[in-house]
C-alpha cells in the first residue's frame, strides 16, 4: 500500500480509538459492537471504493473516445476520404493513447483525507481549524454586525473532576479475563474545598490492598487524594513497581506485564498503558461537540472549495484535466462522508 493510505488509516484508526477494544465499560462496549464493521470499512471497503471510483472513470473516459473515434473513421470513408488524413483522427488516436495515472489520483484522494481529518482531530477533541492560506483562518458568518468566536463554539466542556469513575479493559489472548482499576476513596474536598498550595489530587495506589479477586474479577485499588509535590507520571511508576511485587497472583500479572510497545517507549507493558490511559482521562478537561455531524460536514464543504477545487486553474487546463479534478473532488467528498456518518 502507499505511503499516503497508510497515513489515512492510522491516522483514522487513532480517531476512531481502534486500540481500546480491550476496553470494558460506558461507550467503548458501544465502539466495540462497531468495531468489526468500522475495521471492515477501514482495511477492505476504502479501498476497494477509491480504486472502483476510478477505474470506472478511466474505462467510460476511454469507452467514450473509441466510440467517437470508430464513428467519425466509418463517416470519413463512407466520403470517400482518407481518415488518416483527418487531424481530428490524430486527435483522437492521441486522446486514447494518452493514459490517465489512476495511482496518483487514489494517492492525492488519501493525502486529502488525511489532511482533513487530522487536522480538525487534536487528542480526543475536534476544533475548528478554517485555514483560509498560511497563519489567516475563516470564521462561520452570518452577515451580523458583531461577531464573536472562538475554537470551542458549539462545544460542551467536560470537566474531568467530574468524570471519576472505575476503569475496566480485558486481558488474555481471547480477552478472558477482566480487569477494573477501582476508586475506593475519594477526597473532593469539602464544600469543593481546593488542597494546600503544596499539594495537588492525585491518583494513588492503595497500598494496604492494592490488589483483589472477586468474583473471577481482578481489582486495582486506586485512591484519588491530595498528594505533596508529585507528579502523577511518578506515581504510576511507583503503583506498577508495587503492583508487580504483590504475591498470589502470579497468573495475572504475567497478563499484565505483557509488553504493548511504542516508538518512545518500548518495554512499555499492558497495565503501564491503561494505568497511564485511566490517570489522563480523569486529568485532562476535554469537549464534546453539540453537533459534530453537521460541523465536520461543513468544515469539509469549506475545505473542498479552499485546498481541493482550485477554480483558478481551470481556464487554462484541458478538458481531460479538469474532469480528472472534478471526480478526484467527487471521491474525497463521498469517502468523507461516510467516515463522517
Amino acid at each position: 500500500m502507499s505511503e499516503a493510505y497508510n497515513k489515512l488509516i492510522r491516522t483514522l484508526q487513532t480517531i476512531f480509538e481502534m486500540d481500546k477494544a480491550d476496553l470494558d465499560f460506558g461507550i467503548y462496549r458501544i465502539m466495540n459492537q462497531k468495531r468489526d464493521e468500522i475495521n471492515q470499512f477501514l482495511e477492505n471497503d476504502l479501498l476497494s471504493q477509491v480504486k472502483s471510483a476510478f477505474a470506472d472513470y478511466a474505462s467510460e473516459s476511454k469507452t467514450e473516445v473509441k466510440d467517437e473515434l470508430d464513428s467519425l473513421t466509418q463517416t470519413l470513408r463512407s466520403a470517400g476520404m482518407d481518415p488518416e488524413q483527418s487531424p481530428k483522427i490524430v486527435e483522437l488516436r492521441e486522446e486514447l493513447s494518452y493514459s490517465v495515472d489512476i495511482t496518483a489520483l487514489e494517492n492525492e484522494v488519501y493525502s486529502h483525507l488525511h489532511t482533513f481529518f487530522s487536522r480538525y482531530y487534536d487528542k480526543g477533541d475536534f476544533i475548528s481549524q478554517r485555514r483560509y492560506k498560511s497563519d489567516t483562518y475563516a470564521i462561520p458568518y452570518e452577515g451580523e454586525e458583531i461577531k464573536l468566536h472562538w475554537a470551542n463554539r458549539d462545544q460542551y466542556y467536560i470537566k474531568s473532576s467530574e468524570y471519576l469513575r472505575d476503569y475496566a479493559f480485558t486481558v488474555g489472548s481471547n480477552g478472558e479475563r477482566n480487569v477494573c482499576i477501582k476508586l475506593v476513596d475519594v477526597d473532593a474536598g469539602k464544600d469543593n474545598s481546593q488542597p494546600k498550595s503544596a499539594e495537588k489530587r492525585q491518583f494513588v495506589l492503595d497500598v494496604k490492598n492494592p490488589l483483589s479477586v472477586e468474583n473471577g474479577k481482578l481489582f486495582i485499588r486506586f485512591l484519588y487524594i491530595p498528594v505533596e509535590r508529585k507528579q502523577q507520571k511518578t506515581l504510576n511508576e511507583e503503583a506498577i513497581e508495587t503492583i508487580f511485587r504483590q504475591k498470589g497472583f502470579d497468573n495475572w500479572l504475567a497478563l499484565l506485564k505483557h509488553k504493548v510497545p511504542t516508538e518512545k517507549n518500548p518495554e512499555r507493558t499492558l497495565l503501564e498503558k491503561h494505568l497511564n490511559d485511566y490517570t489522563a482521562r480523569n486529568t485532562f478537561d476535554y469537549f464534546i461537540h453539540k453537533n459534530l455531524d453537521d460541523f465536520l460536514c461543513r468544515e469539509l464543504d469549506f475545505y473542498i472549495k479552499n485546498e481541493v477545487m482550485y477554480l483558478d486553474d481551470i481556464e487554462n487546463t484541458s478538458f481531460e484535466l479538469t474532469e480528472q479534478h472534478l471526480r478526484k473532488i467527487k471521491v474525497v467528498r463521498s469517502i468523507a462522508y461516510k467516515l463522517i456518518r
